[in-house]
């Protein structure tokens, strides 16, 4: 690992579903506050001084007039809730001790669910003219679970989880609805652009995933980062290695539904790239002591800079990966092809808090460039526009759904072909379900019934990101 990069990880949390343990990497400078920054943070503290002391006087009115008995545990807990969500932020809450636990096994890497990240605003700034408020958003699908395998997409939104509607749940509160347990099946009503429907799925155990890489043609090595954990930049190292003696001349990096993580694996990823440059600069406030921090590539690369570079992107490319994204594409050192990334340039902290877990926003970072991404996004030099679907095909391919026609074929047509699959699209040509959707689900059931390492590393037959990529390095 370089010294450019710090050996502390910072997490770039996109929801209670990705979030884990958080650190920062250590400012170059340190600033001290002014001397009118520590007059202003001393009347801020006699302020709060002041509300605590008010606080004080009222618990004990309560204490001594209220009729019942006061569970003071329950009330110091909604306290901090009610702190944290004055703040204003969707990505700053508290998770309180009697869900900390389920908290904590989203870091662990396997759990038992439909396998997506999501990201849902705390519902105390819910607006009920903006669905995005108070609805689950699919951030991204794990590849070959549940939720991938039925065609969830990034920016799906969920309104009702087995039909309570989740508007007043936080993230965690959904994430662990949409757990569920082996052998009870998830109903899921979904919003996608004007359409609405249900999809129904069966919960299996899901290892979260990190890194698959491969040869895509003699000369093109292919691998797809799904997360940024902090082991991410030695497994993409390693690909990388094992590309290059396998004869990679040209390399794509596939970051769709990458919903971010560590920034310390995407940077030391990133600099295996590049032997100069920024790579990532971050502000924070200045009463934090904290100085703003920019990081610089080291002089060694892993990969060869004759070696060109093609980075695919997509609405769920987000946080971390917009990094890495931003670092390799204001440097020269990559071509983007892609949809819009999601658009999320700042970071929280987690830190451990009265038997719970605070997350707040702590910085905003910046492409080597100085473009603010956040809300906004990444273009990519390539455009793939989305495909968009109407009312009537979404509700023709909810009840296809619910239909036994998938594994039916599959056990009638057992073999991986791709004349296997474009016979599937003809033969249901009738079903009112778009043909790139009949081709993605019988795909999808195809692969994912396969054991892992039979499985091709990439689809080169019907990925139009992946047939693009091909058609630009002229293959």
């Amino acid at each position: 690992m370089k010294k450019a990069i710090s050996m502390l990880a910072m997490l770039f949390a996109l929801s209670s579903v990705t979030a884990g343990a958080t650190h920062e990497y250590t400012p170059l400078v340190t600033a001290q506050p002014s001397h009118l920054e520590a007059a202003e943070a001393r009347e801020d503290s006699r302020s709060i001084s002041q509300i605590l002391y008010s606080l004080g006087n009222l618990y004990a009115y309560l204490s001594t007039n209220f009729l019942y008995d006061i569970d003071t545990e329950n009330m110091e807990t909604e306290m901090i809730g009610a702190m944290v969500d004055s703040l204003g932020d969707q990505y700053s809450y508290y998770i309180p001790p009697e869900i900390a636990s389920d908290f904590e096994e989203n870091t662990e890497g396997e759990y038992v669910g439909i396998g997506t990240y999501l990201t849902k605003m705390n519902p105390a700034y819910a607006d009920p003219e903006d669905p995005e408020s108070y609805m689950v958003i699919i951030a991204s699908p794990f590849p070959g679970g549940p939720a991938d395998r039925a065609g969830l997409r990034p920016r799906d939104m969920i309104s009702a989880i087995n039909g309570e509607d989740v508007s007043a749940m936080s993230a965690t509160e959904a994430s662990n609805l949409m757990k569920g347990h082996i052998g009870e099946e998830i109903t899921l009503t979904v919003h996608r652009g004007t359409a609405v429907f249900d999809i129904t799925l069966m919960p299996e155990v899901v290892t979260t995933p990190s890194t698959s890489s491969g040869m895509l043609t003699d000369d093109i090595g292919y691998i797809a980062i799904y997360t940024f954990s902090l082991t991410t930049g030695s497994s993409v190292a390693s690909d990388i290695e094992k590309l290059l003696s396998e004869g990679a001349e040209k390399l794509i990096i596939d970051l769709r539904n990458n919903g971010g993580g560590t920034v310390q694996s995407a940077l030391e990823t990133a600099d295996m790239f590049l032997s100069e440059g920024v790579m990532l600069e971050t502000k924070y406030k200045p009463a934090s002591g904290r100085s703003e921090n920019t990081v610089y590539a080291g002089s060694d690369v892993l990969v060869p800079e004759d070696i060109p570079v093609m980075l695919i992107v997509n609405g769920g490319t987000a946080s971390s990966s917009e990094i890495l994204t931003g670092a390799l594409m204001d440097n020269g050192r990559a071509t983007v092809l892609g949809s819009q990334t999601f658009g999320k340039g700042i970071s929280q902290e987690i830190r451990p808090f009265r038997g719970g877990f605070i997350q707040i926003t702590t910085g905003h970072f910046y492409t080597p460039s100085g473009n603010d991404i956040h809300e906004v996004g990444i273009t990519p030099d390539i455009i793939i526009e989305e495909p968009e679907y109407t009312d009537e095909e979404m509700e023709a391919f909810a009840a296809f759904l619910n239909e036994d026609n998938i594994s039916t074929y599959i056990s009638q047509h057992p073999e991986y072909t791709k004349e296997n699959i474009e016979s599937f699209a003809d033969s249901h040509s009738d079903s009112g379900v778009p043909r790139d959707l009949l081709i993605l689900l019988i795909r999808n059931e195809y692969l994912y019934s396969m054991d892992y390492d039979e499985r091709p590393v990439a689809d080169t037959w019907f990925d139009s990101y992946i047939t693009k990529a091909l058609e630009v390095f002229g293959e």
